[in-house]
């Protein structure tokens, strides 16, 4: 069996993790590669380093130790590489040393639970992406695993319009919208006023970011439906795209995207059954929880 392991080369607890679970692998029998990147990390000649953009290339599993923005951004490059090679995403196991860890299997101090690759005692949850183009002629198009928003530029409020399927729904005023999968409704789209969902779902969430108005409320479409946005204003002002955090396109006066569900699916082992419910529970809770064994 072939891993690649990935961890956040700038956080230290992420490389400790990284050297204990390469132990782990190892005395099952798995070979171990990592990007050239790292190797002034790993002085290990049993390690093969290769370049990133083939890192992935015959893997079973990729482990990706760190934060979700570590966890996301290895997700991102094992579609990018399938994308390139016509190729099925490798299945991506996420070690959690950050601070919230929604993308993760299991946390750090839950290593013992790595066997579990060898022994097929664990579930794929196969999580949706979004797809967005921009109308501009350019044919860029972008996929996200955790969401797309466009935010207001130059500081200004922005007014725009939002289209599904043809049909505009609604020209809002606001400083931006967000667009998540499931996966990223506890992301940006949770700070926003959003609902948390069930990541193994099909759902496309819309929210507006700070929005002048009394009555703008998340929407949720159908994962069929195509959404459509449109700057309504002129002058200096306008929108930045981002699709998983990553600057996509500024949009100006009356220039639209697209959002989508995407074809392509990201595969996440789930070792636990639960990871979710725990980082629900366990991290976002935590004030309430407070409150309650402080007795107030």
């Amino acid at each position: 069996m072939r891993i690649a392991i990935c961890p956040n080369p700038e956080k230290r607890p992420a490389l400790s993790c990284a050297a204990e679970a390469i132990r782990i692998l190892r005395q099952h029998g798995a070979e171990i590669v990592m990007s050239e990147e790292l190797g002034e990390f790993a002085e290990d000649a049993d390690i093969r380093f290769l370049p990133a953009e083939s890192l992935f290339s015959g893997c079973d599993f990729a482990v990706s130790i760190g934060g979700d923005g570590t966890i996301l951004r290895c997700a991102g490059m094992i579609l990018e590489q399938a994308a390139a090679a016509g190729t099925e995403p490798v299945c991506l196991v996420g070690i959690n040393t950050g601070t919230l860890g929604f993308l993760a299997a299991f946390e750090a101090d839950e290593l013992q639970m790595l066997p579990r690759l060898f022994t097929g005692d664990y579930a794929i949850s196969r999580r949706m992406l979004l797809r967005t183009a921009v109308n501009d002629g350019s044919g860029l198009v972008r996929h996200a695993l955790n969401d797309i928003y466009a935010s207001r530029l130059n500081g200004r409020i922005c007014d725009f319009s939002v289209a599904v399927d043809g049909h505009t729904i609604g020209v809002y005023r606001a400083d931006g919208i967000i667009f998540s999968t499931p996966t990223g409704s506890t992301a940006y789209a949770l700070s926003a006023g959003g609902p948390v969902m069930e990541p193994d779902l099909s759902l496309i969430e819309m929210n507006l970011i700070c929005p002048h108005s009394l009555f703008a409320r998340p929407m949720l479409f159908a994962p069929q439906r195509e959404i459509c946005v449109t700057y309504c204003g002129v002058g200096d002002g306008g929108l930045n795209v981002h699709a998983d955090g990553v600057h996509t396109a500024v949009l100006h006066n009356h220039m639209s995207f697209t959002v989508t569900a995407s074809e392509r699916v990201m595969p996440f082992v789930d070792c636990k059954g639960y990871a979710f419910y725990d980082a629900l529970n366990g991290k976002l809770m935590q004030p309430l929880k407070s409150i309650s064994q402080n007795g107030l």
